[in-house]
């Protein structure tokens, strides 16, 4: 659900700092694709400290058309999206106590009450004639997040760090929070002992989503590869037909 620059409502979709310039750096970003732009846009309009908002939401369609296709723009668009997927799906509700609503995803509850924060003036809080744009909001995203984590994964290849951070949104959709962030701290530097006393051993959704990214990182990067497979409490074993049904 692309919303049009023109809409009235871009005043009501707010990020971290309230209502700001959203709808008016996209507009730039389609006219030309400046990367200080988009980084500014990316890490201080549309998220904060791992929250996201209803802007953040509202912003994907048009940075998943306008986004360059390859290069440095790509590269750099694409781990955005990584980390907002990761985002959206990991457990937890908002704010920096985690406690605060969430919807069906982070960031985006559909309830307008959830949306009727002090710190946003009464004149520029989203309404209930507004809800059906939250609804359709999350519809798309419902509809496309797969196909934005798929085409994430395309960055993975020798850079370590970069390769982490391309498959978080992969992992945490299908439930693999901890995949995520243990392979950032392999990344890191850590080892494989430290990070699993942190974090505890796979469970099975843990295993189930090592089996889906298997495919994209066994070639692309060994070590990533390695270091799930021997990850305490990962149980897929790959070329066994008997563990397909984990893909």
């Amino acid at each position: 659900m692309k919303i049009a620059f023109a809409d009235s409502i871009w005043s009501r979709l707010y990020g971290p700092y309230g209502n700001r310039s959203v709808d008016m750096q996209l507009r730039l970003l389609s006219e030309k694709w400046d990367s200080a732009v988009a980084k500014e846009l990316f890490w201080e309009e549309l998220h904060h400290q791992d929250d996201i908002y209803p802007v953040t939401f509202a912003a994907l369609p048009w940075l998943v058309e306008l986004s360059p296709s390859e290069g440095e723009a790509f590269q750099e668009t694409y781990l955005f999206l990584s980390h907002v997927i990761h985002c959206a799906c990991t457990q937890g509700g908002t704010g920096c106590d985690g406690t605060g609503p969430r919807g069906r995803y982070r960031g985006l509850s559909t309830e307008i009450e959830d949306h009727q924060h002090s710190w946003i003036p009464h004149s520029e809080r989203l309404t209930i004639e507004d809800q059906p744009v939250l609804v359709g909001i999350e519809q798309w995203f419902s509809k496309h997040w797969e196909a934005i984590a798929k085409r994430c994964l395309n960055l993975v290849g020798s850079d370590l760090v970069i390769s982490a951070y391309a498959i978080e949104g992969f992992a945490s959709a299908y439930g693999g929070s901890r995949v995520a962030w243990s392979t950032q701290m392999f990344a890191g530097g850590e080892d494989i002992e430290f990070i699993s006393r942190e974090l505890g051993a796979y469970d099975d959704c843990d295993t189930m989503t090592v089996a889906k990214l298997f495919p994209y990182v066994q070639e692309r990067n060994p070590d990533l590869a390695s270091f799930m497979l021997d990850y305490p409490g990962c149980s897929f074993v790959p070329d066994d037909p008997r563990q397909s049904k984990l893909v």
